[in-house]
């Protein structure tokens, strides 16, 4: 995905009406490489303070990484597997996108295409 160079009004309402409904859901929402229009936009119409200066970064990778730390802190919302599942998620195919599309972002940020164990288990984590 393409970085974005330029918001405006209604992309900052929409990310303030997505903060509200993703932290009743107890979701983070994170932002990664903005660029300094961006970020100064972001900042002057509260949305850094909204979601934390910790869930800004400047590269991705560093996003990627406290998310995955996040998740592996937050043990308690495990994706339960069958032992006949033999590796696919018996969750709901909601559950398994999420789980494909953050393995693919670990792949793209690994530079290898390939997750490791620790990456795979604690991607198997539900994250909602």
């Amino acid at each position: 995905m393409s970085p974005v160079t330029y918001i405006d009004s209604s992309a900052v309402q929409a990310l303030k009406d997505l903060h509200q409904e993703y932290k009743a859901r107890d979701i983070q929402i994170a932002i990664a490489n903005p660029n300094r229009q961006v970020h100064l936009l972001l900042s002057r119409a509260g949305i850094i303070d909204m979601i934390g200066a910790g869930w800004c970064f400047v590269r991705v990778h560093d996003a990627v990484q406290v998310c995955l730390q996040h998740v592996r802190s937050s043990s308690s919302n495990a994706i339960k597997l069958s032992p006949q599942a033999s590796g696919n998620l018996t969750e709901s195919p909601k559950a398994q996108q999420r789980y494909g599309f953050l393995r693919n972002l670990w792949k793209a940020q690994d530079g290898n295409g390939s997750a490791g164990d620790e990456a795979q288990s604690l991607l198997r984590q539900n994250l909602v």
